[in-house]
Protein backbone atom coordinates (compact mmCIF):
# COMPACT_ATOMS: atom_id res chain seq x y z
CA UNK A 1 0.00 0.00 0.00
CA UNK A 2 1.44 3.37 -1.26
CA UNK A 3 0.75 6.40 1.44
CA UNK A 4 1.28 9.82 0.08
CA UNK A 5 2.11 12.51 2.43
CA UNK A 6 1.96 16.37 2.30
CA UNK A 7 2.55 19.00 4.71
CA UNK A 8 -0.19 21.42 5.79
CA UNK A 9 0.14 24.73 7.16
CA UNK A 10 -1.80 25.01 10.33
CA UNK A 11 -0.81 29.11 11.38
CA UNK A 12 2.28 29.27 12.47
CA UNK A 13 5.31 28.21 10.20
CA UNK A 14 6.50 26.27 13.32
CA UNK A 15 3.21 24.43 13.25
CA UNK A 16 3.45 22.18 10.42
CA UNK A 17 1.49 18.70 10.33
CA UNK A 18 1.69 16.11 8.13
CA UNK A 19 -1.29 14.78 6.78
CA UNK A 20 -1.13 11.12 5.01
CA UNK A 21 -3.47 9.38 2.14
CA UNK A 22 -3.42 5.58 1.90
CA UNK A 23 -5.85 3.79 -0.45
CA UNK A 24 -6.97 1.05 0.74
CA UNK A 25 -10.01 -1.80 0.75
CA UNK A 26 -12.56 -1.10 3.66
CA UNK A 27 -16.79 -1.04 2.83
CA UNK A 28 -18.43 2.14 3.57
CA UNK A 29 -22.53 1.45 4.17
CA UNK A 30 -23.23 5.38 3.70
CA UNK A 31 -21.32 5.19 0.33
CA UNK A 32 -23.24 2.02 -0.41
CA UNK A 33 -26.56 3.06 0.41
CA UNK A 34 -26.11 6.19 -2.08
CA UNK A 35 -24.73 3.69 -4.53
CA UNK A 36 -28.06 1.61 -3.93
CA UNK A 37 -30.02 4.57 -4.51
CA UNK A 38 -28.55 5.93 -7.57
CA UNK A 39 -28.20 2.93 -9.42
CA UNK A 40 -32.46 2.50 -8.65
CA UNK A 41 -32.47 5.65 -10.19
CA UNK A 42 -30.82 4.93 -13.22
CA UNK A 43 -32.83 1.47 -14.07
CA UNK A 44 -36.22 3.83 -13.42
CA UNK A 45 -34.89 6.22 -15.77
CA UNK A 46 -33.38 3.42 -18.39
CA UNK A 47 -36.83 1.88 -18.35
CA UNK A 48 -39.42 4.38 -18.29
CA UNK A 49 -37.88 7.70 -19.95
CA UNK A 50 -37.89 8.47 -23.16
CA UNK A 51 -36.87 11.94 -23.84
CA UNK A 52 -33.47 13.61 -25.19
CA UNK A 53 -32.34 15.54 -21.80
CA UNK A 54 -33.09 12.82 -18.71
CA UNK A 55 -31.81 10.08 -19.66
CA UNK A 56 -29.09 10.63 -22.27
CA UNK A 57 -27.97 13.86 -20.26
CA UNK A 58 -29.15 13.43 -17.28
CA UNK A 59 -28.39 9.64 -17.27
CA UNK A 60 -24.86 10.07 -18.04
CA UNK A 61 -23.90 12.25 -15.47
CA UNK A 62 -25.76 9.94 -12.87
CA UNK A 63 -23.89 6.83 -13.84
CA UNK A 64 -20.33 8.85 -13.10
CA UNK A 65 -21.90 9.46 -9.17
CA UNK A 66 -23.24 6.00 -9.02
CA UNK A 67 -19.53 4.46 -10.23
CA UNK A 68 -18.01 7.01 -8.01
CA UNK A 69 -20.53 6.24 -5.03
CA UNK A 70 -19.81 2.40 -5.58
CA UNK A 71 -15.94 2.92 -5.71
CA UNK A 72 -16.66 4.75 -2.55
CA UNK A 73 -18.37 1.85 -0.61
CA UNK A 74 -14.97 -0.43 -1.07
CA UNK A 75 -11.80 1.87 -1.34
CA UNK A 76 -10.94 4.59 0.69
CA UNK A 77 -8.88 7.01 -1.20
CA UNK A 78 -8.78 11.04 -1.99
CA UNK A 79 -11.51 12.42 -3.48
CA UNK A 80 -10.34 14.53 -6.21
CA UNK A 81 -8.25 10.67 -7.11
CA UNK A 82 -11.49 8.65 -7.65
CA UNK A 83 -13.46 11.55 -8.92
CA UNK A 84 -10.68 11.69 -11.71
CA UNK A 85 -10.73 7.57 -12.07
CA UNK A 86 -14.56 7.12 -12.44
CA UNK A 87 -14.45 10.12 -15.24
CA UNK A 88 -11.55 8.31 -16.83
CA UNK A 89 -13.51 4.97 -17.11
CA UNK A 90 -16.41 6.94 -18.21
CA UNK A 91 -14.08 8.68 -21.11
CA UNK A 92 -12.83 4.98 -21.77
CA UNK A 93 -16.01 3.11 -22.25
CA UNK A 94 -17.73 6.30 -24.94
CA UNK A 95 -14.42 5.64 -26.80
CA UNK A 96 -14.70 2.45 -26.68
CA UNK A 97 -18.32 2.98 -28.12
CA UNK A 98 -16.22 5.31 -31.05
CA UNK A 99 -14.03 2.98 -32.39
CA UNK A 100 -16.94 -0.15 -31.98
CA UNK A 101 -14.91 -2.37 -28.80
CA UNK A 102 -18.37 -4.90 -29.01
CA UNK A 103 -18.16 -4.91 -32.30
CA UNK A 104 -14.84 -6.14 -32.46
CA UNK A 105 -15.18 -8.26 -29.31
CA UNK A 106 -18.38 -10.20 -31.25
CA UNK A 107 -20.49 -8.92 -28.42
CA UNK A 108 -24.58 -9.72 -29.81
CA UNK A 109 -26.24 -6.50 -30.14
CA UNK A 110 -28.96 -8.03 -27.69
CA UNK A 111 -26.57 -8.95 -24.93
CA UNK A 112 -26.70 -7.16 -20.96
CA UNK A 113 -23.07 -6.09 -22.40
CA UNK A 114 -23.81 -4.38 -24.98
CA UNK A 115 -26.50 -2.48 -22.88
CA UNK A 116 -23.19 -1.42 -20.66
CA UNK A 117 -21.12 -1.04 -23.03
CA UNK A 118 -23.25 1.32 -24.90
CA UNK A 119 -23.37 1.98 -28.89
CA UNK A 120 -23.15 5.20 -30.33
CA UNK A 121 -20.67 8.14 -28.73
CA UNK A 122 -21.76 11.19 -28.66
CA UNK A 123 -19.47 13.87 -27.81
CA UNK A 124 -22.21 15.59 -24.99
CA UNK A 125 -21.85 12.52 -23.22
CA UNK A 126 -18.19 13.42 -22.65
CA UNK A 127 -19.35 16.68 -21.28
CA UNK A 128 -21.88 15.00 -19.09
CA UNK A 129 -18.98 12.99 -17.32
CA UNK A 130 -17.25 15.90 -16.34
CA UNK A 131 -20.61 17.28 -15.16
CA UNK A 132 -20.84 13.72 -12.73
CA UNK A 133 -17.29 14.05 -11.75
CA UNK A 134 -17.27 17.64 -10.55
CA UNK A 135 -20.61 17.21 -8.94
CA UNK A 136 -19.04 14.03 -7.22
CA UNK A 137 -16.49 16.10 -5.65
CA UNK A 138 -18.11 19.04 -5.17
CA UNK A 139 -21.01 16.80 -2.42
CA UNK A 140 -18.12 15.59 -1.02
CA UNK A 141 -16.00 18.39 -0.17
CA UNK A 142 -19.05 20.62 1.04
Amino acid sequence: MKIFKRATLTGQPSEMMEETSAIHLRFSAKNGLKSLVCFIALVVIALYVRDSFIRPTFGDALVVVWLYYFLASLFSMPVHWLASLVVLIAFAVELGQLVQVAAWLGIEPSSPLTVILGATFDWKDLLAYCIGGLLCWWMEKK
